[in-house]
C-alpha cells in the first residue's frame, strides 16, 4: 500500500490514455473521499505539461484551499519525487508550473474558479490546452462554459473530478443527460486500499447507510432521487457542507443582514458575515418596527458598521423599520424588497440569488460562529429549478406548510448577499425628495 497505483487510479490513466488514442477528450470522475483522485490528477497535469509541446494548462477548484494546499502541493510534491534530469524541467510560483526555457508560452495556471471571477479557465490557447477542475461539482455552470471555449484545437483534454454532491449543474450532466460526450468513471471508497476505514466507518454511524452523506462521501454516487421532494425542490446545503466555528475575535469589515418579523412564531433577527464567517448578533421574539430600528442603530454602532453596508428585508414589516431608521437620522441603510427580479437571468428574484450567493460562499469555505438555530435552519431552505430555467427557493408560506422551520436566521444571513451597487450611496448624498421617495418606495 502506498507504493503501487490503484486499480482505480489505474483506470483513470487508461481514459487518457483512450482520449489520446481518439476516444472522448472530456473525462468525468466521481468519486468518493479519499480514493487517490487528487494524486492522479496530480500527475495527468504534469504529465500533460512534460509531454505536450507549449502546452497550456488551466488548473481550477472552488476553494483556494482545494486549489493550492491539494492539489497544487500535490503537483509540487510528485515533480520533488521525478530523477533530476525530469524535475529540473520544471520551475514553480504560488500559482504557476512553467517549463523552463518557455515560461510565458508553456505552463499550467492555477486561479481559484468563483463566478465573480469567471476568467479562471480563459485565456489559454498553446498547441495543446488542458482543463483540470477538482471539486467539479461546486463549481459555476458559467465558467465550465468559457472553459469549453479553449477547447477549440484538436490537442486538448478536458478533465473534472468530484464528490458527486449536486442533482444540478454541468458536473452533474457529465454523468447523465450529456453522458455521450464523456468518458465518465465513478469509484466507491469501498473499492479503495488507500480509504482511512475509521472515516467510512464514522459516515456510517453519523448519517448511516441510507443517508445521501454516505452515497456521496463512501459510495461516490449522486444523491438519491428522493432527494427531490414531491414539488421538485432539493435542499440548498447538505449537513456536510457546513462547518461551525467557535466565537473569536471580530469580523473583518462585515455587512448586517436584519430580518424584521412582528409579534407572530419568527423572531427578528441580525446577522453580521465578513469575507470568512457568519455570526447571529441578536434575536428578539416580540418587536415592532421602533425596537428594531433602535436594535439594528445600537448594533451598527457597536459593530462599526456603516448604514451602506446593512441589509434589511423590506417587505412587510422592514419597510416600517427602514421609515425608522431614517427619521432617526442614523442614515440610508439598503432596504430591499428579495422578492423582486434578480439582474441575473439565472434566479427568479433576489432572494434565489443572494441564497446562491450564500451557498457559493459555503461550499468555498465560509464558516457559522456556533448557535443553536444555525443547522436547522440552514438544512430547510429548498431550491427547484423553473421551467424557465430560473432557479427558485421555496418560499416562507411553503416551507410554513410543509413543517420546515422559520429561516430567520438563514434569511438574514442571506441579505448580506445583496449586490451593494450604485442604489447604496450615504443619506448625505442624497436630496430629501430622494429620501422620502426611496422611504415610499420600500
Amino acid at each position: 500500500m502506498g507504493k503501487h497505483i490503484t486499480w482505480q487510479q489505474y483506470e483513470i490513466l487508461q481514459a487518457v490514455e483512450k482520449a489520446m488514442a481518439g476516444g472522448p477528450r472530456k473525462i468525468s470522475v466521481a468519486a468518493g473521499r479519499g480514493i487517490g483522485k487528487t494524486a492522479v490528477m496530480a500527475w495527468i497535469i504534469l504529465w500533460h505539461a512534460f509531454t505536450r509541446n507549449k502546452a497550456q494548462i488551466g488548473c481550477t477548484a472552488p476553494s483556494s484551499t482545494t486549489l493550492f494546499d491539494i492539489l497544487w502541493k500535490e503537483c509540487i510534491k510528485w515533480i520533488q519525487a521525478m530523477p533530476p534530469q525530469a524535475a529540473g524541467r520544471f520551475d514553480w510560483t504560488q500559482t504557476h508550473i512553467r517549463m523552463r526555457g518557455y515560461e510565458e508560452t508553456w505552463f499550467a495556471r492555477f486561479r481559484t474558479a468563483r463566478k465573480e471571477t469567471p476568467e479562471a479557465l480563459a485565456g489559454l490557447h498553446g498547441a495543446s490546452v488542458g482543463i483540470y477542475c477538482d471539486e467539479s461539482s461546486g463549481i459555476d455552470d458559467e465558467i465550465f462554459k468559457i472553459a469549453e471555449g479553449s477547447l477549440t484545437g484538436k490537442d486538448h483534454l478536458f478533465f473534472i473530478a468530484s464528490n458527486p454532491r449536486r442533482l444540478i449543474g454541468y458536473f452533474f450532466d457529465s454523468h447523465n443527460r450529456d453522458k455521450a460526450s464523456w468518458q465518465a468513471l465513478s469509484f466507491s471508497a469501498l473499492d479503495s486500499p488507500l480509504v482511512d476505514w475509521n472515516f467510512v466507518k464514522e459516515i456510517k454511524a453519523r448519517y448511516g447507510e441510507d443517508s445521501d452523506e454516505y452515497r456521496v462521501e463512501v459510495l461516490g454516487k449522486f444523491p438519491k432521487a428522493d432527494a427531490v421532494d414531491q414539488r421538485g425542490y432539493v435542499p440548498l446545503l447538505m449537513e456536510h457542507d457546513l462547518r461551525f466555528v467557535a466565537d473569536e475575535g471580530r469580523l473583518l469589515e462585515p455587512i448586517m443582514g436584519v430580518d424584521p418579523a412582528g409579534e407572530g412564531t419568527n423572531k427578528s433577527t441580525w446577522v453580521i458575515r465578513d469575507q470568512f464567517k457568519a455570526k447571529i448578533i441578536a434575536q428578539e421574539a416580540i418587536s415592532n418596527p421602533k425596537s428594531v430600528a433602535q436594535k439594528t442603530i445600537a448594533l451598527a454602532h457597536y459593530y462599526d458598521i456603516p448604514p451602506g453596508r446593512i441589509v434589511i428585508d423590506a417587505f412587510g414589516e422592514g419597510a416600517n423599520v427602514s421609515q425608522e431608521i431614517a427619521l432617526a437620522g442614523f442614515g440610508r441603510i439598503n432596504a430591499v424588497n428579495v422578492g423582486n427580479k434578480s439582474a441575473e437571468e439565472k434566479f427568479l428574484n433576489v432572494r434565489a440569488e443572494c441564497y446562491w450567493k450564500l451557498r457559493e460562499w459555503v461550499r468555498s469555505g465560509g464558516e457559522f460562529v456556533r448557535h443553536l438555530d444555525w443547522k436547522d435552519q440552514l438544512l430547510s431552505i429548498r431550491y427547484r429549478p423553473e421551467l424557465s430555467g430560473k432557479l427558485r427557493i421555496m418560499d416562507k408560506a411553503t416551507m410554513r406548510r410543509e413543517g420546515y422551520v422559520s429561516p430567520d436566521c438563514s434569511d438574514a444571513a442571506m441579505l448580506t448577499w445583496v449586490s451593494l451597487g450604485s442604489r447604496d450611496i450615504p443619506a448625505s448624498d442624497l436630496s430629501e425628495s430622494e429620501m422620502d421617495s426611496l422611504i415610499n418606495i420600500y
